[in-house]
């Protein structure tokens, strides 16, 4: 018995050991049959603690290798505690090698992932639960292709003098 509670406690241990460091938020939402209607939003809700931190916000895409365009465009709406906007953007993502048509990202088969910085080394001005919302900005109603949109909030990491 005590080598199972042994064993249990060093698992647990190397699995807190494996996580990343200095993640504030981490979310992916799927979108429906891979098609993305422009009414559906798609909504984050996150909670900052420590405003004097710079934090890295990613997005992470999964999208299908017949996505017919080579990149992206979406609108993020970043909204305070407070209900008042931040700020909004729209961004273009690419996606595929504009000329060549080569994917971009990792993944086998017909299936692409993309971690793209989006606000690199923000700073939130409140404490408290932020509103983060995209919207998709292309052609097509519905957008095919797209399997789910996330985001990652990390703290910016010190970098190494040598």
């Amino acid at each position: 018995m005590k080598k199972l509670i042994y064993c249990f406690l060093l698992s647990v241990f190397f699995l807190q050991a494996c996580q990343d460091k200095g993640i504030l938020y981490e979310q992916n939402q799927d979108i429906k049959e891979a098609k993305w209607k422009v009414e559906k939003d798609i909504n984050f809700e996150f909670e900052v603690k420590d405003t004097t931190k710079q934090y890295d916000i990613y997005y992470h895409i999964r999208n299908e290798l017949s996505y017919p365009y080579y990149n992206m465009y979406v609108t993020y709406y970043l909204h305070y505690p407070d209900g008042k906007k931040v700020d909004s953007l729209l961004q273009d993502i690419v996606l595929f090698h504009p000329n060549t048509g080569e994917p971009f990202g990792e993944g086998t088969g017909g299936i692409r992932e993309h971690q793209s910085i989006a606000l690199p080394k923000f700073r939130f001005s409140q404490k408290g639960k932020y509103k983060y919302r995209f919207k998709q900005y292309m052609r097509d109603n519905p957008l095919k292709g797209i399997i789910s949109m996330g985001l990652r909030i990390q703290e910016v990491q010190n970098e190494v003098k040598k």
